[in-house]
C-alpha cells in the first residue's frame, strides 16, 4: 500500500545536549564535535536500553561541514560511539536533518534490512576549527555564518551578499498575515510580543535551552519595569519590519539522537515506545511562495502525505511543534496544519493560548528562540521534546493533559518541509 509501512516502527529512546556555545556554555564548553554528538548518542542509547553493538546501522548529519572539518562525519561519529564497522551514512537536509534520517531509519527498519537503527543530528553555528585543530575553536563573526547558511538555497537565485532569509521569512510574511487578516502592526506588536513571552518561558523551564530567562527577566535586567516597554526598545530592533530580533531564531551548537526500532527491539524494553505513525517530506526550491507570502504549498503537502500516512486529522494533534526560526511564520504553519484557525493564531498567542498549559500547547521546549537553533541538531530535539512530553517526563513544562498524538514540522531552510507524526502506543 502506498504511503505506508509495512511493520510498525518506533523511537526507543533519544538524547539531547544542552544548546548552547562551545566556547563558554558551561555543559558543553572545550567539547570537540565528536565528544558533543557522543554526549547526546549516550543519553538516547541508555533511554533506548541499546547496546552499542545492537544497532545495525547510524545515520549522521551535519550542514554546515566547514564549521567541524568533518566531511566524512558518520565515519568519524561511528569511531567516538562504539558503532565502527557498522552500516551508516552521512546525509544533509538542511533544518530538517535528524527527523529526515528517522524517515530512512523507519525505511530500512520496516524492509527487515535492519533491526535498530541510531540518528545523529550535530552542528556548530558559533564556533569554527582554529586552522585544522578539532579542539581549538574560535567565533564564527556573524555575517559569515548567514552566509554560509545562505549556502541552503540554490545558488542560481541568489544575490552577491546571499539570499537573505530575514526580510523573507519575517517581515514579508508579517506584513502580509497583517493584510490578509486584518491586524494593525500595534496588534501584531502585541502578539509576538505575547509568542516570546511564551517561548521564553518554555525556555526558561528547560534546562537544555540556551535562553533559560524568561522576557520579563531580562527587561527588568536591563531597567525596564514594563516588559513591553522593553519589546518596542532599541535593545529589541526591527530584523525586517515590522518583524523584531527577539521574533526570530537564536543560532546555537548542539547535537541530538535517536534510537528507532521495529517490534523485535520491544522485547526486554521497559520504558514507553513511542509509534512512528507517519511523514510527509516535500522538497521545494526558490521562491518559498508565490502571491500569498502566507501560504507555503510544499507545507500543505508535507502535511497531507503525514496526515494521510498516520491515518489522523488535524483534530487529533494534542501537541505541535513548527519550524519557528521566524515567529510570524510557524503561526502561519499552525493554521495550515489545521492545529490553529486560520488568521487566528495570532490571537491566541496573545491570549496566551499556546503556552504548555494552554489548551493549544506548542514548542514547549522554547522552540527556535529560546531553546536555540543547531541546524542539522534541532529536528531531532524538537522530536526529542515531543517524545519527553508524551512519555510525562517535563517537569514544570508538562502539558498538563499528556499528548497522545504529537506532530513535529521543521523547514530544511524553508527547503526541506518535513512533518512527523507520533503516536503512544
Amino acid at each position: 500500500m502506498a504511503n505506508k509501512l509495512k511493520e510498525p516502527v518506533y523511537i526507543l529512546g533519544v538524547g539531547c545536549t544542552r544548546f548552547g556555545n562551545l566556547l563558554e556554555t558551561p555543559e558543553i564548553k572545550g567539547l570537540t564535535l565528536q565528544e558533543l554528538a557522543a554526549n547526546a548518542v549516550k543519553e538516547a542509547l541508555e533511554d533506548s536500553q541499546t547496546d552499542p553493538k545492537d544497532i545495525d546501522a547510524i545515520f549522521v548529519g551535519n550542514v554546515t561541514m566547514h564549521t567541524s572539518t568533518m566531511p566524512a562525519t558518520y565515519s568519524q561519529i561511528a569511531k567516538w560511539t562504539g558503532m565502527q564497522f557498522k552500516a551508516g551514512v552521512h546525509f544533509d537536509g538542511a533544518c530538517s536533518t535528524t527527523n529526515v534520517g528517522i524517515t530512512l531509519g523507519a525505511m530500512g527498519i520496516a524492509s527487515g534490512v535492519y533491526k535498530k537503527v541510531l540518528i545523529v543530528g550535530l552542528e556548530s553555528t558559533l564556533s569554527q576549527p582554529q586552522k585544522l585543530s578539532p579542539y581549538e575553536r574560535e567565533t564564527i563573526p556573524t555575517e559569515e555564518m548567514w552566509l554560509w547558511t545562505d549556502y541552503c538555497v540554490n545558488q542560481a537565485y541568489a544575490v552577491p551578499q546571499g539570499y537573505d532569509i530575514f526580510p523573507t521569512y519575517n517581515g514579508l510574511i508579517a506584513q502580509a498575515y497583517c493584510k490578509k487578516y486584518g491586524y494593525s502592526i500595534e496588534e501584531f506588536e502585541k502578539g509576538m510580543f505575547e509568542l516570546c513571552r511564551t517561548r521564553r518561558l518554555h525556555g526558561s523551564l528547560n534546562k537544555k535551552a540556551i535562553n533559560q530567562e524568561t522576557l520579563e527577566d531580562e527587561a527588568a535586567r536591563i531597567g525596564y519595569k514594563d516588559p513591553y516597554e522593553f519589546w518596542k526598545s532599541k535593545y529589541n530592533p526591527f530584523l525586517a519590519w515590522p518583524s523584531r530580533l527577539r521574533s526570530a531564531v537564536a543560532p546555537a551548537d548542539g547535537a541530538s539522537a535517536i534510537v528507532i526500532s521495529g517490534e523485535d527491539g520491544l522485547m526486554d524494553y521497559t520504558n514507553m515506545p513511542i509509534e512512528i505513525k507517519g511523514w510527509g517530506v516535500t522538497i521545494s526550491d526558490l521562491p518559498w511562495y508565490h502571491e500569498d507570502p502566507t501560504y507555503m504549498h510544499y507545507d500543505r503537502l508535507s502535511f497531507d502525505k503525514a496526515f494521510d500516512m498516520a491515518g489522523i486529522t488535524p483534530e487529533n494533534i494534542d501537541y505541535l511543534h513548527v519550524h519557528d526560526c521566524s515567529h510570524i511564520s510557524s503561526i502561519c504553519t499552525a493554521e495550515l496544519s489545521g492545529y490553529l484557525p486560520e488568521g487566528k493564531g495570532l490571537k491566541y498567542a496573545e491570549e496566551g493560548r499556546l503556552r504548555f498549559d494552554g489548551d493549544r500547547p506548542m514548542s514547549t521546549h522554547g522552540g527556535r528562540h529560546a531553546f536555540g537553533h543547531a541546524w542539522a541538531a534541532s529536528a531531532g530535539a524538537d522530536t526529542y521534546e515531543a517524545v519527553k512530553q508524551m512519555r510525562g517526563l517535563c517537569g514544570e513544562r508538562q502539558i498538563k493533559s499528556i499528548p497522545k498524538i504529537s506532530v513535529v514540522h521543521t523547514h530544511g531552510y524553508a527547503m526541506v518541509s518535513t512533518v512527523m507524526v507520533y503516536g503512544r502506543r
